[in-house]
């Protein structure tokens, strides 16, 4: 156990290097790579590897003095620990060596905090390093001290990015306008920036699928469309903190308003499917497949009927609002920690609500949790890349898997009203009474897979608080 007494520098850039190597010093190279398992104001775990070795260290306390534990590990214990890591993963070349007697390094970091570069000195005490002055041929490299400053403390760069990055929303918007890029969010941006750049992303394809649909009336298109639209309603209904509160409510209303008009082509479509593995069941696909058709011109007629979707120009202009006028509460935090807050949030509820389902709740209940299921499933596909938590990825596989046995049992329950307004039959009550029959068990599946998925939703609950304690 040590005290770590350092003081911190930011660089322009690396040009410091070749000047030292110039003037003859001399230096001692190594390739890092590091990540934390744990990150708390007051505490961190971290992992690296630097010349063939892998090194774990616990440190505590914060600013210019930190108690520091380091001991070596293996390769085994290091590779254990990657998968449980929280932020990317902070690579950069370090250069070693002594200037007035003091021991030097500077970092030159890679991958995805490209061009940043900090020179970092340390000392025996407080006192000297308090009243140290640099040497004067340093002035023109350095661009400021920032010891104190918490974003440049490297488990800060690991889960917010490089703090120096600079956005231009416009130029953003430009290229989204012109081509279907993939999304990945810094995690220091600003939350109103991000979700601006995003619904404009999401917008952009609402109005792709509605034009290809009214031209194509092919499903797949329709049902691209249909997504885009909950994506969006969800999006605003669970960051509802980033606009003004009137501004979200107006617009979620009328997302809801026109993603359900496709709702009932969407459960004859599905239900059709589902009719198509059955046997005997002509009658009712013969049916079903006229209701559809109607259904469809229904859409066609909706669709094709400028007012029903002209909202979406006036949601293009306030996402290029540049003004703080509709900003919400939470419009100027950073996005690593409003995502995280809220996608935490929703699996503590989620965890809640699913302990508390049993044998006699009412498919109702189930119902409210697969919509919940869907806000997070959204999310997460946007903000994974932003906070990287261990077993992230294989989460969302999880997720998506208990989602859809919840979808299962609603379309099942939706298949029933159907049923309910055809003419009575013999194929439809046994239809009927298979349908009841796989609602039990689907019901059953979902108590029984319960608790091992929210274990698993409890790991990636706690590792995401991290991000914004």
């Amino acid at each position: 156990m040590g005290l770590e007494i350092e003081r911190k520098f930011l660089l322009h850039d690396a040009e410091i290097i070749s000047f030292l190597e110039k003037e003859g010093l001399k230096f001692k190279h190594l390739e890092i790579l590091q990540f934390y398992i744990k990150i708390t104001k007051n505490e961190e775990i971290r992992y690296r590897s630097e010349d063939g070795k892998f090194i774990k260290t616990i440190k505590i306390g914060k600013g210019l003095i930190r108690e520091e534990n380091e001991c070596e590990c293996d390769k085994k214990e290091f590779k254990e620990a990657l998968k449980n890591r929280i932020g990317t993963l902070i690579q950069k070349d370090r250069y070693l060596f002594k200037l007035n007697n003091n021991s030097c390094n500077i970092d030159i970091f890679n991958a995805e905090l490209n061009g940043l570069c900090t020179f970092e000195v340390e000392f025996k005490d407080e006192q000297t390093a308090v009243f140290y002055k640099l040497p004067e041929f340093f002035s023109n490299f350095i661009h400021s001290d920032v010891t104190c400053d918490a974003k440049y403390k490297n488990k800060n760069l690991a889960i917010c990015g490089d703090p120096n990055v600079n956005f231009s929303i416009n130029n953003i918007f430009n290229v989204l306008e012109n081509s279907d890029v993939e999304l990945k969010f810094p995690p220091n941006m600003d939350s109103k920036e991000a979700f601006r750049v995003l619904f404009f992303k999401i917008l952009n394809n609402i109005k792709k699928y509605k034009d290809e649909y009214l031209l194509t009336f092919d499903e797949e298109v329709l049902h691209q469309f249909r997504v885009n639209l909950r994506k969006t309603r969800s999006l605003l209904r669970m960051f509802s903190d980033i606009f003004d509160q009137k501004t979200t409510e107006i617009f979620s209303d009328k997302f809801k308003i026109l993603a359900n008009s496709t709702n009932l082509k969407r459960d004859f479509d599905v239900f059709l499917d589902f009719l198509s593995s059955q046997k005997n069941v002509d009658e009712i696909v013969y049916f079903i497949s006229k209701a559809n058709e109607k259904e469809s011109e229904e859409i066609k007629k909706f669709l094709s009927d400028v007012k029903n979707y002209e909202f979406l120009d006036d949601w293009e202009l306030f996402l290029k609002e540049e003004s703080d006028f509709y900003n919400g509460p939470k419009a100027k935090l950073d996005l690593k920690t409003v995502a995280s807050y809220h996608i935490r949030r929703e699996l503590v509820a989620f965890e809640r609500k699913i302990m508390a389902l049993n044998e006699k709740s009412a498919n109702e209940k189930f119902h409210k949790i697969r919509i919940e299921l869907k806000r997070l499933r959204y999310a997460m596909e946007y903000f994974s890349n932003t906070l990287y938590v261990g077993n992230f990825k294989k989460y969302e596989s999880r997720l998506k898997f208990i989602q859809e046995l919840f979808g299962s049992l609603q379309d099942r329950d939706i298949w029933l009203e159907i049923l309910d307004k055809m003419p009575p039959s013999q194929r439809v009550k046994k239809l009927q009474s298979k349908i009841y029959k796989q609602i039990y068990k689907l019901r059953e599946e979902i108590l029984q897979k319960r608790v091992k998925f929210v274990e698993k939703t409890c790991k990636i609950s706690r590792k995401l608080k991290y991000y914004y304690i």
